[in-house]
């Protein structure tokens, strides 16, 4: 048995000042015109979005009756924005301490894309009337891939420093008794 599933993932498109998350840009309705890329970079794509998104997944029982099961999911990468903060040491007629500058448009840069296999194996053991044991084995992520799902957007020291990454191989051993 199989399935396949091809698609697009829909981040949120924002088009307005207001919001919170990545679609925010600042607190207050109307803009922020102390950012002079505000009006041409603040809108745009945000969130989970990805041009194409991949599943397949399937099962097969051997002749051993061992039951294999897999499943490959592949996503292009999200956007994020890079940013500098403009203080007053940069620019002194700025009229506020400190101002985040947007240096790209929404949806211009991306993360790697995201691809993870998962497999899995279980075999029954019958004993008795109705009675069986089924060992189970679950590899998550069996590539070990660490691709980078969040990073440090603002220009600096720890620009580009991952803060979020595909969890590492997970391997699960688990047993079910069924009466």
């Amino acid at each position: 048995m199989a399935g396949l599933t091809i698609g697009q993932n829909k981040g949120g498109v924002n088009t307005s000042a207001v919001g919170s998350g990545q679609s925010a840009t600042v607190t207050t309705s109307g803009g922020d015109l102390n950012d002079p890329n505000f009006n041409g970079v603040a809108n745009g794509i945000v969130g989970n979005d990805s041009k194409y998104a991949f599943r397949l997944s399937g099962s097969y029982r051997t002749p051993g009756d061992v039951l294999v099961a897999g499943s490959l999911v592949a996503n292009q990468g999200y956007p994020f924005v890079s940013t500098f903060q403009v203080t007053r040491a940069l620019v002194p007629t700025l009229t506020r301490a400190s101002q985040i500058v947007w240096l790209s448009p929404r949806g211009d840069e991306r993360l790697p894309n995201v691809t993870s296999i998962d497999l899995a194996l279980s075999r029954p053991f019958k004993f008795g009337q109705g009675r069986q044991v089924v060992p189970r084995l679950d590899i998550y992520n069996i590539g070990n891939a660490d691709t980078v799902l969040g990073t440090t957007g603002a220009v600096g020291g720890s620009y580009g420093f991952p803060t979020q990454i595909l969890a590492p191989r997970i391997m699960r051993v688990g047993f079910s008794v069924n009466f």
